[in-house]
């Protein structure tokens, strides 16, 4: 085996080495924060009155956007919920 290919080869596994170890970081910072998160920040409440937020927004525009979803997935797309952004 030559120098060149013995350092190429040196070369690889030293690259697939690190790429494993910042992905394995990657991971475990991920798993912590979730943790961390499902811990100490509260889970917001919604609302049990959904009836209220449709009222607020006009009903030509939701018969806008009910006739956008059926004319874009052609009559195969359902609205469910349309939440108004503060």
């Amino acid at each position: 085996m030559t120098d060149e290919l013995r350092t190429a080869f040196l070369l690889m596994g030293v690259g697939m080495i690190t790429v494993f170890i910042v992905l394995l970081c990657v991971v475990i910072v991920g798993k912590l924060l979730i943790r961390f998160v499902n811990h100490y920040v509260p889970m917001v409440e919604a609302s049990a009155d959904h009836t209220s937020k449709a009222t607020e927004i006009a009903p030509t525009k939701i018969a806008a956007i009910t006739s956008a979803i059926e004319i874009f997935t052609k009559g195969k797309g359902k609205v469910t919920s349309i939440n108004k952004i503060k």
